[in-house]
């Protein structure tokens, strides 16, 4: 009920995504699950319904007409840069409607594309082999945008339980069940860590880790309530309550490796302007 929802029609010269098809929105599939589509298009067709102002508040969903697999998530940085520690930023997230019906795979992809990364600002949880240990530039980008804007909250580079960001999950008892420290994040196998063996940020499924769900949780509020709500821990547990996990995870369970990925297709990174929509559309 926070949320403010608008359709706006774009017509196409084909009306389905395939080879050499012409899109109004320039959207195109290429390697692997990577989508592209101009972006400042997308502004434009935004602002039909959202005013210029409240650009850096607009999370875009593109859905294209085509059976392919894929997605991918455009993020912009805010054209004003003390945006405030809330997520801010539009992002363009791009995915196909799978015309074939099946709304179950339509929903894991809108949930990481544009939930995940395009409104929480969220990494993924995934990792590539063949990246290895994550670099210092990475971390040292990831945590820019973390401490610029709140951006990546479910992702950290420390196996530190008192220092990891999710710690006050790992000390609460009611997240015994859920919350732990997991190698292998942000794309990288080793030296990156996310707090749940799986979820929607890694393979799809599973839905939200409880990280990801106080990030979410924090963006709503502050942009329903205004910069100067302010977060209570112990209200959003108990507005967490239904979410929680049930299963049992063991201690053992709670911080250690995987190295070994599941036999799964992870998604293509969240493509990261360094730069505000403003730019892009100069």
């Amino acid at each position: 009920n926070l949320f403010n929802v608008y359709s706006v029609t774009a017509v196409s010269k084909h009306g389905q995504q395939y080879y050499e098809t012409e899109t109004a929105l320039g959207t195109q599939f290429g390697e692997g699950s990577y989508i592209e589509g101009d972006d400042c298009k997308c502004f434009e067709y935004a602002q039909l319904a959202v005013s210029e102002e409240r650009m850096d508040e607009v999370l875009i969903l593109v859905l294209i007409n085509s059976n392919d697999a894929g997605g991918t998530c455009s993020m912009w940085f805010p054209d004003n840069d003390d945006a405030g520690d809330f997520g801010n930023g539009p992002a363009v997230a791009y995915f196909p409607v799978n015309l074939s019906g099946d709304l179950y795979d339509l929903s894991y992809v809108l949930h990481h594309e544009a939930c995940g990364h395009g409104f929480a600002k969220l990494d993924d949880e995934y990792s590539y082999e063949l990246l290895g240990t994550v670099t210092a530039d990475h971390i040292s980008k990831i945590t820019s945008f973390r401490d610029r804007w709140g951006w990546c909250r479910n992702v950290d580079f420390t196996n530190d339980w008192e220092k990891i960001q999710w710690h006050h999950f790992l000390t609460d008892s009611r997240y015994e069940n859920e919350v732990g420290i997991f190698e292998g994040a942000s794309t990288y196998l080793k030296g990156a860590y996310r707090p749940t063996e799986n979820s929607i940020m890694r393979h799809n499924t599973d839905g939200f880790n409880a990280p990801s769900r106080e990030a979410i949780y924090y963006r709503i509020h502050k942009l329903a309530y205004g910069s100067d709500w302010e977060y209570d821990y112990e209200d959003f547990v108990e507005y967490d309550a239904v979410n929680r996990k049930t299963s049992t995870l063991n201690a053992s369970r709670r911080s250690r490796a995987s190295y070994v990925e599941r036999a799964y297709l992870p998604g293509h990174p969240p493509v990261i302007h360094q730069k505000s929509w403003r730019d892009a559309m100069k």
